[in-house]
């Protein structure tokens, strides 16, 4: 059976999935290639997959929620409601680098508060 903080984990691995798609993501669009329409919708889904898992998880922890972890949950929401608003709702026609490094470094903030609540 999982435990809540073994489900925390696999969350975690699964953002840091979605974090290494994002980064080459942004290196495509720094870049100028083209690349299949299919990534961005994929990046977003892995985000969207793991930020369910780690709701499920932390609505099964028997103990107080740490704020680490909530801050986590809220940074990584937001940055996954910002990167549908801004790339799939808006579609910028002009740099979306800007935008990129936005978007990355919200989840980035997220994912270093998950990683600090699994590690403790």
């Amino acid at each position: 059976m999982l435990t809540p903080m073994t489900l925390v984990q696999i969350a975690f691995s699964m953002l840091a999935a979605g974090a290494c798609g994002g980064l080459l993501f942004t290196l495509l669009i720094a870049l100028k290639v083209r690349y299949p329409r299919w990534f961005g919708a994929a990046h977003g889904l892995i985000g969207l997959s793991a930020l369910g898992v780690l709701g499920y998880a932390l609505s099964h922890v028997a103990r107080p929620i740490p704020d680490t972890a909530l801050w986590a949950v809220g940074l990584l929401g937001s940055a996954g409601c910002g990167g549908l608003v801004l790339f799939r709702l808006m579609k910028p026609k002009g740099s979306r680098l800007g935008l990129a490094l936005l978007h990355g470094s919200l989840a980035l903030a997220g994912v270093y508060l998950l990683y600090r609540f699994t590690a403790a």
